[in-house]
C-alpha cells in the first residue's frame, strides 16, 4: 500500500504546482519636466528637461533601493527610498547620480532627503531629491515593489 501511495502523492503534487508566467510590469511613460519646478519619477521612468524635443537633460530613475516597515510590525529601520539616476546631457554623455543616506535613521519623514550637483552642458545643475511616496494602498503586512514608489525631484540650473 505504501508503495502505491507515494507515486500517487508525487504525481498529485507535481500536477498541483503550476508555474505561471510572470509578465514584467511595463515601464511608465516618459514625461517632460521644467527646471526650477517639482517633478516626479517612478522606477525606470525618464523625464526630459525642459521638453521632449531636444532636451537639455534627460533624467532616468534607473534603480531604487528602499527599506520598508509594514504596518503593525516593529522595525529597526524606518521606511526610506534612495534613487540612482542616469543623467544624460544634450551631447549624449551620461552620468550616474546616487543618493545615499548619511544616516538612514535620521530621516523620520519623507520630506527633503538629499541634494547634489552635476556638471553638464557647460553649467552646473543642482538636484534636490525632495520626497517619496507609495502610490497605491498596501494591505497589512504587504511590502511594496519598486514600481509602487513615486519620487519627487527639483533641478535648478546654475550659471550661463
Amino acid at each position: 500500500m505504501k508503495k502505491a501511495v507515494l507515486p500517487i502523492l508525487v504525481v498529485l503534487s507535481l500536477t498541483g504546482c503550476q508555474k505561471a508566467a510572470v509578465e514584467p510590469e511595463p515601464a511608465p511613460a516618459d514625461t517632460q519636466a521644467a527646471f526650477e519646478a517639482d517633478f516626479s519619477l517612478q522606477h525606470q521612468q525618464q523625464a526630459f528637461l525642459p521638453g521632449m524635443t531636444q532636451p537639455e537633460l534627460t533624467v532616468r530613475l534607473e534603480e531604487l533601493k528602499y527599506t520598508f516597515c509594514p504596518e503593525g510590525l516593529m522595525c529597526f529601520v524606518g521606511p526610506s527610498a534612495w534613487p540612482e539616476l542616469n543623467v544624460t546631457d544634450a551631447q549624449g554623455r551620461t552620468q550616474r547620480v546616487v543618493f545615499t543616506p548619511f544616516n538612514a535613521q535620521r530621516v523620520p519623514s519623507t520630506a527633503w532627503l538629499d541634494t547634489t550637483s552635476v556638471r553638464a552642458n557647460n553649467r552646473r545643475y543642482v538636484f534636490t531629491y525632495q520626497r517619496w511616496q507609495i502610490v497605491k494602498p498596501l494591505g497589512r503586512g504587504v511590502y511594496p515593489g519598486k514600481s509602487d514608489f513615486t519620487l519627487w525631484f527639483r533641478i535648478n540650473r546654475i550659471g550661463k
